[in-house]
């Protein structure tokens, strides 16, 4: 049974295409779930509202970034709130003359808070986003202290130290994930060799084989929720999700994949205990 200090965490990933609108409805079908079997929070990839193609430019920055007080962050906060779940969704966020690669949490009360990706890569750097500050902002879910991080924010210097010092039970990270179009595959190719030892070997980046994470940059338990799916002419990411408890034991995952046919929308859960 769980705790009194628990959380029940849903992964999800989901498509790219469409845009904005279609994005909404599909981020809706995954929190319904998430709602549906109990879930406390629902994380979502980096830039999912928008998409995001590793080709962006500061034209393209502009056009599509959002305010967090646009309707379709209205919408999001809306929906946590009828759903009562939380939910942490990547966009690309405009404030003021500023651009940001950040995660909108909206919380079933109808508070929202934004964090802001710290580091950047030199395509985001060129294509006019600024840093968010380094140090993470403390969320509370059931009692359990949380923090996000995006993509690359987990090279966040000091970020161990300053984890510990806040008294972060949990992490969210929010990711990218990456992949080019050029090396995605077709379902009906599978039986060719060459194809079936790329798929074989993609394997290992979209999906953990082991039920305990040795891994020394985690020092707390972790979600991690990947983006899926092309975005204009050259990207395609491979999704992935996973939920890990404080232990580093995975308790679920939804595998990506380089098959074309085979990526969906998926969500995965786990409850999570914290006083055990």
């Amino acid at each position: 049974m769980p705790s009194s200090r628990s959380i029940h965490v849903a992964a999800a990933q989901v498509h790219s295409g469409g845009g904005v609108e279609a994005t909404l409805a599909r981020i809706r079908t995954q929190a319904t779930a998430a709602s549906t079997v109990g879930a406390d929070v629902l994380l979502l990839s980096e830039c999912v509202l928008q998409g995001y193609d590793y080709d962006i430019d500061r034209e393209t920055t502009e056009r599509i970034s959002l305010p967090r007080e646009s309707d379709p962050c209205q919408a999001l906060q809306k929906m946590a709130a009828e759903l009562n779940i939380t939910v942490m969704a990547g966009f690309l966020e405009r404030d003021d003359k500023s651009f940001y690669n950040s995660v909108l949490v909206a919380f079933p009360s109808g508070k929202t808070l934004v964090e802001r990706k710290h580091c950047l890569s030199a395509i985001e750097a060129n294509a006019g986003f600024s840093p968010g500050t380094p140090e993470r902002i403390p969320i509370e879910i059931n009692g359990v202290r949380c923090a996000i991080l995006i993509c690359a924010d987990v090279a966040i210097k000091g970020l161990a130290e300053a984890i510990s010092a806040q008294g972060i039970d949990y992490q969210f990270i929010s990711t990218g994930g990456g992949g080019k179009l050029s090396d995605m595959i077709h379902a009906r190719d599978l039986g060719d060799p060459p194809v079936a030892a790329r798929y074989a070997e993609s394997r290992a980046n979209v999906f953990i084989t082991e039920a305990i994470l040795f891994d020394s940059r985690h020092t707390t338990g972790f979600a991690a929720a990947n983006a899926l799916g092309p975005v204009g002419r050259q990207t395609c990411h491979q999704g992935h999700c996973m939920i890990v408890d404080k232990h580093l034991v995975m308790r679920a995952q939804a595998a990506g994949t380089i098959v074309l046919e085979h990526q969906q929308d998926q969500m995965v859960h786990a409850v999570l205990d914290f006083d055990d």
